[in-house]
């Protein structure tokens, strides 16, 4: 199977190839610049896109590429409208002339945060903030345009090895400061790219229409994720938990996130398909593979 890869060289792009490859599978590495073993390409140049998809004939398109800046989507929305929702739009269109599956990776940023039990597939979206509303549009143009042949991978909190992260930024202000200040009021589920990727591909070669959630099993909070960080990376810093708002004031954040984004993985076990390890086992398996300079 011929699989392209948009934001290949992301982190969790560089994941997805890496799995995709070692299934045997060719893999196409989508990337925004010219580099040894990319092919580059604007997402947002819809007669490029259409050329590319044509002249490739993927079997399927993992649409890893995304703008994921929340605080200046919010300042600024229109370019996460044209990357989330335009980029989409461009390949499911050039998917459906070329005959080729589409998964679309979107959000938890999907939902308000206001429902408090884990969120399921068939829930309403409501998202807070811009960020949110471009993904949204982004799952709403691939459905409209290939009711057929896509699937969207809801995911939350993403870290992995390849690129900037959550717990990296951890680790490194445990090394700086006397104490980690962390929100403690907003609840997720921590979800390590390396688990996703190989989710993805499952999904790549059994494809089924529709909407998965596909992210950890368990929940907690940033601060208790942060604590676990710290206390598996050896170190005895002091994490301390502070409210969303306090965060925002202090780090002048416009972007409202939802408070409670776990999500239900219904579509999946009524596929038959297994969960996501729990966060806590992907953060040792994380850990495990961070390069000593990191």
């Amino acid at each position: 199977m011929k699989i392209l890869v948009t934001g290949a060289g992301g982190m969790l792009g560089t994941d997805v190839c890496e799995e995709i490859a070692r299934r045997g599978h060719d893999v196409v590495r989508i990337g925004r610049e010219e580099r040894d073993g990319f092919l580059p390409l604007d997402i947002t140049d819809t007669q490029r896109v259409a050329e590319t998809i044509r002249r490739e004939a993927p079997d399927t398109i993992i649409h890893c590429a995304a703008w994921t800046d929340v605080d200046g989507a919010e300042r600024t929305p229109d370019p996460a409208y044209r990357v989330n929702a335009l980029g989409s739009w461009n390949l499911a269109h050039a998917a459906g002339e070329a005959g080729a599956w589409l998964i679309g990776v979107s959000t938890d940023f999907v939902f308000d945060g206001k429902k408090m039990t884990p969120y399921t597939e068939f829930d309403p979206t409501n998202p807070l903030g811009a960020y949110g509303a471009s993904k949204k549009a982004g799952e709403v143009l691939i459905r409209e345009t290939l009711p057929g042949r896509h699937m969207i991978a809801r995911t939350s909190w993403l870290f992995g090895v390849h690129g900037k992260n959550f717990p990296y930024t951890i680790r490194r202000l445990a090394e700086k400061l006397p104490e980690v200040p962390v929100v403690s009021d907003q609840i997720g589920s921590p979800t390590h790219t390396h688990d996703l990727a190989r989710k993805l591909a499952d999904l790549a070669e059994s494809p089924l229409p529709g909407t998965y959630h596909v992210s950890s099993a368990g929940q907690c909070s940033w601060f208790e994720f942060a604590q676990a960080i710290v206390a598996a990376s050896g170190y005895h810093t002091p994490v301390v938990p502070i409210t969303a708002q306090m965060y925002a004031d202090r780090f002048n954040s416009p972007t409202k996130r939802p408070a409670y984004s776990v999500m239900d993985h219904l579509a999946l076990r009524m596929r038959g398909m297994d969960d996501l390890p729990h966060w806590r086992d992907a953060l040792a398996d994380f850990l495990a593979r961070v390069p000593a300079d990191r």
